[in-house]
């Protein structure tokens, strides 16, 4: 699959392409007598499961790790469990924070109506 076509279906920048390629996060492409990059089909797959990963919090160094059980499933896998068990930790951790930063939000926007309205 050529460049274009590729950062069409995967949504991302050429440049995210180009990143992902440096960073071995991706299948590189074969390099045809042109010069342009062949990507092969697969890569589509494992952009959009760098994309996920990205999404849920997920730091490129541990998706670089979990690309190959995308690849090559293993049932099971306890390295990847843990790591999973572990970002949801953390994403816990942020919503217990957030929650906590709301509630004040929510005091002092509370005190200031008041004092609006008193004043």
């Amino acid at each position: 699959m050529r460049t274009a076509a590729l950062i069409k279906r995967a949504g991302v920048t050429r440049d995210t392409l180009r990143y992902y390629e440096r960073e071995g996060l991706i299948t590189p492409p074969v390099r045809l007598i042109n010069g342009y990059r062949d990507y092969p089909e697969q890569v589509l797959a494992e952009i959009r499961f760098i994309r996920l990963g990205q999404s849920v919090g997920l730091p490129l160094q541990i998706i670089r790790r979990a690309i190959p059980y995308l690849i090559a499933p293993q049932p099971g896998c306890e390295e990847l469990r843990e790591v999973l068990e572990a970002q949801m930790r953390v994403l816990d951790e942020q919503m217990d924070k957030l929650r906590s930063a709301k509630a004040r939000l929510s005091k002092w926007l509370l005190a200031n109506r008041a004092a609006a309205m008193a004043g």
